[in-house]
């Protein structure tokens, strides 16, 4: 029985087409393509017959979890499925929390690289019933099951594989490490998902199908990525909640918190290609005359990566409890990919986190991933007006950055008014502004200061 003080969650209807847009008839008239998405997670019984989420034991404090996932061929031709190879789907397998008003990634495990799919119903796509093929590929319309205990066995890195455009080396360089029990599987420490009163839980299943980016619009690599709430019982015991969200990852589920924005956002790739990044961001008045400003950046499929994020804050603007989190990898790909925490800084009126370089191997925010940035501020935001959020590429690319709107803590510094700086503005600020009308001031100077005649900084 599910934690009855644990609430479930819907995500909006609305939500639902995040990702969707891509599958549109009219764009995809007289085309074809295979699209593989991941139709279910942690269900089993051809997708959506029970709950499939498995333990495995523990080693070190760190447990092991498997969940099952389920892939639908949404096109409208067979997708390649060709077992010990690098044109077969790897398969990513992740969890999230949400407490206390932050979203946060919890888990990650290594990628099942997957072998054959066996046509089977249940993929509820547009094309109708399933038109079963051999193994070696996915059938139109056709669902293909990976248990919990085959997708426990995974054995692809997360660091050789192309997301955006499905592309890897096989065999691939490095084996997963470390004890059965959590090598290479789903990993989650107790405090992360145990004894946590209203805290909210999901996994989320992802498909990386070799060059969709070639398939139609070249879009279709973008609505890959499902969830599903689930409940912890214990350290080893887990049930379903709602039903898989069919190409929502699971950060939109953070949508559902009062006040919380997410965002689905384009980037552009190495070739001019689109992948895509959700964020989202929350601000809540913690009731002593700060109020905290929350965000989440997470990487779905951007080969390019994310390597610095800067908010716009004030110089004037007094900000503390600066904080980064990210997600650890595990079972030996941390040899080849850094844990280094990114480096803060507020200066020039901007709070940035950046990445430390250390070549290949930087911490950056890869695909499957999501990395959180928050502070508290002396300032509330302007409900009415959102600024610039900016996030550096990586990899190179034809543009350098990407950016989104969201609220900041909003202040004007200084001493509106004041244009001669003696710390009031009187008339003789407006003398200054007619002398200088035309040159170093305009009507809008002349204004500024009539707004604050009169007052003193």
């Amino acid at each position: 029985m599910a934690n009855t003080h644990i609430r479930t969650i819907f995500v909006a209807s609305a939500l639902s087409v995040v990702g969707t847009a891509v599958l549109t008839a009219p764009a995809l008239a007289g085309a074809t393509w295979f699209d593989v998405t991941c139709r279910f997670v942690a269900e089993d019984g051809y997708g959506g017959g029970g709950f499939d989420m498995e333990y495995y034991g523990t080693s070190n404090g760190i447990r092991g979890w498997a969940v099952a996932t389920t892939s639908c061929n949404m096109g409208t031709r067979t997708a390649p499925w060709y077992g010990g190879t690098n044109n077969v789907p790897v398969i990513a397998q992740n969890s999230y929390r949400l407490y206390q008003g932050r979203f946060e990634q919890i888990g990650m495990s290594w990628l099942k690289h997957s072998f054959c799919a066996v046509s089977e119903p249940g993929c509820n796509s547009p094309q109708g019933n399933c038109q079963s093929t051999s193994c070696s590929t996915l059938g139109i319309g056709c669902a293909d099951t990976y248990w919990a205990g085959l997708n426990a066995d995974a054995d692809a890195p997360r660091n050789e594989i192309n997301a955006y455009t499905g592309e890897y080396i096989y065999p691939f360089g490095i084996s997963p490490s470390g004890p059965s029990s959590i090598r290479g599987k789903l990993q989650m420490v107790d405090a992360d998902y145990l004894g946590l009163d209203g805290a909210l839980y999901f996994v989320e299943g992802q498909y990386v199908e070799r060059l969709e980016t070639e398939e139609a619009d070249g879009t279709m690599q973008n609505n890959n990525a499902s969830h599903r709430q689930v409940y912890f019982n214990s350290t080893s015991n887990a049930s379903g909640g709602y039903e898989t969200q069919h190409m929502v990852p699971a950060i939109q589920a953070w949508s559902n918190e009062a006040g919380a924005i997410v965002r689905a956002l384009q980037t552009v790739e190495e070739d001019g290609g689109e992948a895509r990044l959700n964020v989202g961001f929350l601000v809540t008045d913690n009731g002593d005359g700060t109020w905290h400003y929350e965000f989440a950046v997470h990487n779905q499929n951007s080969h390019r990566s994310i390597a610095k994020f800067s908010v716009p804050v004030p110089d004037c603007v007094n900000v503390t409890h600066i904080e980064f989190r990210d997600i650890h990898y595990h079972s030996g790909e941390e040899t080849v990919i850094s844990g280094t925490d990114w480096t803060p800084e507020h200066v020039d009126d901007r709070l940035t986190w950046t990445s430390v370089d250390e070549g290949s191997a930087t911490n950056v925010i890869r695909w499957a991933t999501m990395y959180n940035f928050r502070f508290d501020a002396d300032v509330p935001p302007d409900d009415h007006s959102l600024e610039l959020v900016s996030m550096d590429y990586w990899r190179d690319g034809p543009v350098g950055s990407i950016e989104f709107e969201a609220h900041i803590p909003m202040i004007e510094c200084g001493c509106p008014g004041d244009l001669n700086g003696d710390l009031i503005v009187d008339v003789d600020d407006i003398l200054t502004a007619i002398a200088g009308f035309g040159t170093d001031y305009d009507v809008n100077d002349i204004l500024d200061v009539l707004s604050h005649f009169g007052q003193s900084c």
